[in-house]
C-alpha cells in the first residue's frame, strides 16, 4: 500500500461532474463528448485516450451536491431543444464558489430553439459573466448540422472533411466578420493569463503574439463554451480535460504513514453517496469491502472503473478496501 516511484507515472485520476437537460438524449450526449458509456444508460463515461478521467452524466432530476463537492471539475451541458435548467444554474453556482474548473457544452444549436450565439448570451447572463468564447460552429451546406469550428484566436477553420479532420485558415470575410469578437477575447485573455511586461505592451498598443494567447487560454481560470453537435467539439472538449489535475484529494492513513490517496497502490476509495465511492490505486477485479465503525461489508459492485465505483447501501464517509486492508480514507476540507 505504500507509494512506490511509478505511481505519478500516469494522469492522476480525475472526476468530473456533468449535468444535462431532463430531455437530452444521453447517447447523443455522450457521443458529442467523445465519451464512451458502458451503455446508454450508464451514468459513467470514459475516454480512449484520457483512462484517468471520468464523466459522471446526470440529469437534473439526479444532481446530487454530494458529488459535485468531491468532483474535480464542472461541466454544463446546454441543450438548444430544452433552454437552461435551474438546477444547472444553482450547480454551477456552487462549483464557481468552489472554484472548480468548469466548461460549458452546448448541443443541438441547429435543429434546437436557440442557436449557439443564443446560449451563449444565456450562458452567459445566468452562468458565467466572464465566459470566453473562442470556437463558432460552422453549418453544413444543407444547415442540419455541423460540420467544423471556427477558432477565432488562430483565424484557422477545423472542419470534418470526407471522415478526416482538416485544419486551414479562414476566409478574409471570416476574419472580417469575427474581428470585433477576436479583438474582445484577446483582450480577456492578455488580462487573465499574460505576463506583467506582455500585458503592459498590449495595453500600450504593441501587437501581441498569438502563441502567447494560446498559452494564456490554457489558464485554469478560463471558462468557455464549446458546441459540439456531430462531435466538432471533441477536440477542444478533450483538451481541456487533458490539463485538470485533482481537487478532491483524500488523505491515505495507513499504520503510521499518510500520503495522497491517489499515491495508492493498492485498490482503496471511499464512499460519496449512498450508492457511489471514488476510487484509487489499480483497476483490479478485487472483492472490495466496506468498513465502517469495525464493521466489514462485502460491496456488490454494480458498475466500476479506474474513478469510481458504482454499488448500493453504502454510507458516506467510509472507507473501501479489500478485506485485509487496515487502509483508511479521511475525505479533505475545504
Amino acid at each position: 500500500m505504500l507509494p512506490s516511484s511509478d505511481v505519478h507515472s500516469g494522469h492522476p485520476h480525475v472526476l468530473i461532474y456533468v449535468i444535462t437537460s431532463e430531455t437530452s438524449d444521453l447517447a447523443q450526449v455522450y457521443a458529442n463528448m467523445g465519451a464512451r458509456p458502458v451503455s446508454d444508460t450508464s451514468p459513467f463515461a470514459t475516454f480512449e485516450k484520457l483512462p484517468n478521467v471520468v464523466v459522471i452524466v446526470h440529469r437534473p432530476s439526479q444532481a446530487d451536491h454530494r458529488i459535485l463537492d468531491s468532483c474535480d471539475a464542472f461541466v454544463a451541458s446546454l441543450d438548444g431543444a430544452a433552454g437552461v435548467d435551474p438546477k444547472i444554474v444553482e450547480f454551477w453556482s456552487g462549483a464557481r464558489d468552489a472554484t472548480l474548473p468548469r466548461h460549458i457544452l452546448a448541443f443541438n444549436v441547429v435543429n434546437g430553439r436557440a442557436d449557439f450565439d443564443e446560449l451563449c448570451a444565456i450562458a452567459s447572463r445566468v452562468l458565467e459573466p466572464d465566459l470566453l468564447v473562442r470556437y463558432l460552429p460552422i453549418d453544413s451546406d444543407d444547415e442540419l448540422s455541423l460540420t467544423g469550428v471556427y477558432d477565432i484566436l488562430t483565424s484557422e477553420i477545423h472542419a470534418l472533411v470526407d471522415a478526416n479532420w482538416i485544419t486551414k485558415a479562414a476566409d478574409p470575410e471570416h476574419i472580417a466578420i469575427t474581428s470585433s469578437a477576436r479583438e474582445d477575447l484577446f483582450d480577456q485573455l492578455a488580462y487573465l493569463g499574460l505576463d506583467d511586461l506582455t500585458l503592459e505592451n498590449h495595453t500600450s498598443g504593441l501587437p501581441i503574439s498569438v502563441t502567447k494567447l494560446e498559452a494564456a487560454w490554457l489558464h485554469p481560470d478560463v471558462v468557455t463554451i464549446t458546441p459540439i453537435d456531430d462531435g466538432v467539439g471533441v477536440n477542444t472538449f478533450s483538451n481541456w480535460m487533458s490539463i485538470l489535475q485533482p481537487v478532491w484529494v483524500p488523505v491515505l492513513n495507513l499504520a503510521e504513514v499518510s500520503c495522497d490517496a491517489y499515491e495508492a497502490t493498492d485498490r482503496v476509495g471511499i464512499s460519496i453517496t449512498e450508492d457511489l465511492a471514488r476510487m484509487w490505486g489499480p483497476n483490479e477485479n478485487l472483492d472490495l469491502f466496506e468498513k465502517v465503525s469495525g464493521t466489514v461489508k462485502q460491496l456488490k459492485i454494480v458498475e466500476s472503473n479506474q474513478v469510481v465505483t458504482l454499488t448500493s447501501g453504502l454510507t458516506p464517509g467510509s472507507s473501501i478496501a479489500t478485506e485485509d486492508s487496515t487502509a483508511v480514507l479521511v475525505a479533505p476540507t475545504f
